[in-house]
Formats: structure tokens, C-alpha cells, sequence
């Protein structure tokens, strides 16, 4: 049963390539990946929304990060690392997202999609 759906922006390579990665490790089936727009409202480029479906609660930011770790038994070990202030501002800020491009998050292009499904 899914715990946790993960938002992610739709053209976000990188965030794409995260939640493929999560979908390896999650062997509890416990998370879910989505390109929907989640109940909070549209996601920038590089941002990530984690939707708690027990407790209806929506997390940004290292929150969201804290939660996928919790639901992920391969990254229990990485929990206590996230609690580290300058280490949580750092995965805070990666996982916020960038309007102004600063972030150089590369966006996804329809040739890559294709390409990658044949």
C-alpha cells in the first residue's frame, strides 16, 4: 500500500532520475511518483511535495526529503544525517526548487523521452 506520493515537476530531468532511483529502492512499495499538480499548487522546476496520505499533511522542502527516508528502509541509515542543520539546509535549499534558472536543473526534452521509451 502507498504511504507517500512524491510530486515532482513534470520537466525536470533530474528530478526524474531521483525517482527512478527511489522506485529501485523501494521494496515496501510504499512510495508513488506523480507529474501532477499536488493539492498545493503548481511546483517550480526542481521542486519536489511529498503528500502524506495517513495524515493528509503536504511536505516541502528537507521535510519532504525526512519523509521518503522514513518510507525507504535502504536510506534508514541516512535519516540521522538529515537532522544535521548545515546538511538540512543544504538538501532544503537543493529541494526547493529555482525559478530564476540559478539552480541549473536540466529540463527534460521530448527527444530524450522518445528516445529513452523505444
Amino acid at each position: 500500500m502507498k504511504r507517500i506520493t512524491l510530486y515532482r515537476h513534470k520537466d525536470c530531468a533530474r528530478c526524474a532520475k531521483i525517482a527512478r532511483v527511489h522506485h529501485v529502492f523501494d521494496w515496501l512499495n510504499r512510495v508513488e511518483t506523480s507529474t501532477e499538480t499536488p493539492p498545493t499548487g503548481p511546483l517550480r522546476m526542481g521542486e519536489i511535495a511529498v503528500h502524506d496520505h495517513r495524515t493528509g499533511t503536504i511536505l516541502k522542502g528537507v521535510g519532504a526529503v525526512r519523509k521518503i527516508a522514513m518510507q525507504i528502509p535502504a536510506y534508514w541509515p541516512l535519516l540521522p544525517l538529515l537532522w544535521i542543520p548545515p546538511l538540512a539546509r543544504r538538501i532544503d535549499h537543493e529541494v526547493r526548487g529555482c525559478d530564476d534558472g540559478s539552480c541549473g536543473v536540466p529540463q527534460t526534452s521530448p527527444e530524450k523521452e522518445t528516445a529513452g521509451r523505444s
